[in-house]
């Protein structure tokens, strides 16, 4: 999982994996079939074990809570001594050939449902009157959306705790938080 995160889908060859498996590539294949099989196994793994923190944020009982703690799990998670500075479903697949689609489209299917997820909860900010009407949930899901994914992006190019919670605060001030 690490090295798919770390390093991408075409990134991570066989050897790698090999390598940090420990076992030799016939044994690879015969447990897990071929290299997309495990991928789709990483990615499960990665999503049970690491990307918990935004399902957690949903759940805050209103909706400025809710975006403040997307916003300070998202630092978090992207800062977390031991892993990659990065989200795996951004930096795992997304520019890939065209001979890694699968694993491409199934990173896309899981940023599509995080979203989803997402409007639902937008959706009862709605309906509670916290989400003014003016706002198009799905424009607002889009939003915040792109700002979390900006996140990691900075953090995979160098930006350490303190500048992506600045970049965060300033994001909050925007929405008016």
């Amino acid at each position: 999982m690490l090295l798919f995160w770390e390093r991408g889908f075409e990134g991570t060859s066989m050897a790698d994996l090999t390598q940090a498996m420990g076992l030799n590539p016939s044994s690879i294949y015969a447990a897990f079939g071929d290299k997309d099989a495990l991928f789709q196994l990483a990615v499960k793994r990665y999503m049970e074990m690491r990307a918990q923190y935004s399902g957690k944020a949903l759940e805050e009982p209103t909706l400025e809570k809710v975006v403040r703690a997307l916003f300070d799990s998202t630092v978090a998670f992207l800062t977390t001594p031991g892993h990659p500075a990065r989200c795996m479903t951004l930096s795992g697949a997304v520019g890939c050939s065209v001979d890694a689609t699968p694993a491409r489209d199934v990173m896309t299917e899981i940023r599509k449902q995080n979203e989803a997820v997402m409007r639902e909860r937008f959706i009862k900010a709605r309906k509670s009157g916290e989400l003014p009407k003016d706002v198009n949930v799905d424009d607002y899901t889009r939003y915040l959306s792109t700002i979390i994914a900006g996140l990691s992006i900075q953090a995979a190019n160098g930006s350490t705790k303190a500048e992506l919670k600045r970049t965060a605060q300033m994001a909050l001030r925007h929405l008016g938080y």
